[in-house]
């Protein structure tokens, strides 16, 4: 059998220009020899090594994957190997076999401030690098729900953008080699807390969240849109303040989803009420009997 995942590999360490030593420490391998073995073909890499190399050196997924040997009878072979595509996995970082821009967010979160529920996706490469000025000192978090849908570009703007506003200057002195200032104390700083997204929101592309902002669960926020209040549950905002335009559905409507939270529930009882839950115009009716 052909080696051409090994190949392919060894072809991307060498356009890096890295030994085997230096290339193996950069994913976090404590020896050489586990680089020669991939290489060879003679051991495989883990899921969370894969996607550590895409990330570091911008690796193209689809040539990468092209390279492993497809067995035709399999659903799907990915990045982790053999994968049942008949059973939603949050776990796997492509949610959709064959698609390489959407990526579920949380299987790749690295930092211990950004908390994402299942199911949640961002179109776009890297979500990490849009959740700006977050500090682990400051102490605020991104929450992220379940099943929210994130366009590509979005920025989560953290409180560590915000400047000293009760001095003669908001130059930032501390921040900078060679001046003698020091850090200012955090309740001079205008903090506004964790930011946090609900469930089931849809985000579209460009939108930018200001610090400390709370969106309730079904928002809908239009593209370019800068988020700078707290959005109520299954509104439909957009524009630059973003503004509440109208309500998804009646008061009553909203009461029944917010107590459903489907998001909450095991992938057989949200396959059993899909129908519903997709399905235009529910009435009440339809929706109290979920509750059932």
């Amino acid at each position: 059998m052909e080696n051409k995942f090994g190949e392919k590999i060894k072809e991307i360490r060498k356009k890096t220009g890295l030994n085997q030593d230096e290339f193996a420490k950069e994913l976090g391998y404590t020896s050489r020899s586990t680089i020669n073995k991939i290489e060879k073909g003679v051991n495989d890499m883990s899921q969370d090594k894969l996607e550590l190399l895409i990330r570091k050196f911008d690796v193209d997924v689809n040539e990468l994957f092209d390279s492993l040997v497809k067995d035709s009878s399999s659903p799907i072979i990915d990045e982790k190997g053999i994968r049942n595509i008949k059973v939603p996995d949050p776990n796997y970082t492509y949610p959709k076999a064959g698609i390489y821009n959407m990526k579920n967010i949380k299987p790749t979160i690295t930092r211990s401030n950004i908390i994402v529920g299942d199911y949640s996706y961002y179109s776009g490469k890297d979500f990490e690098a849009r959740v700006t000025h977050h500090y682990e000192f400051l102490g605020d978090k991104l929450i992220i729900g379940k099943f929210c849908q994130i366009g590509n570009n979005i920025e989560f703007i953290m409180n560590g953008a915000n400047h000293q506003m009760n001095a003669a200057t908001t130059f930032p002195f501390y921040v900078m080699d060679g001046w003698k200032q020091e850090s200012p104390k955090i309740s001079d700083l205008p903090f506004k807390g964790d930011t946090i997204v609900g469930n089931d929101c849809w985000i579209g592309q460009n939108v930018t969240v200001l610090p400390g902002v709370h969106i309730g669960n079904g928002v809908i926020i239009g593209a370019d849109s800068v988020v700078t209040k707290d959005l109520p549950a299954y509104s439909i905002c957009c524009g630059n303040p973003c503004r509440v335009k109208k309500m998804r559905f009646s008061d009553d409507i909203i009461k029944i989803l917010e107590e459903l939270k489907w998001w909450d529930k095991s992938v057989d009882e949200i396959q059993k009420i899909i129908p519903i839950i997709t399905k235009a115009n529910p009435t009440k009716e339809e929706l109290e009997a979920l509750l059932k």
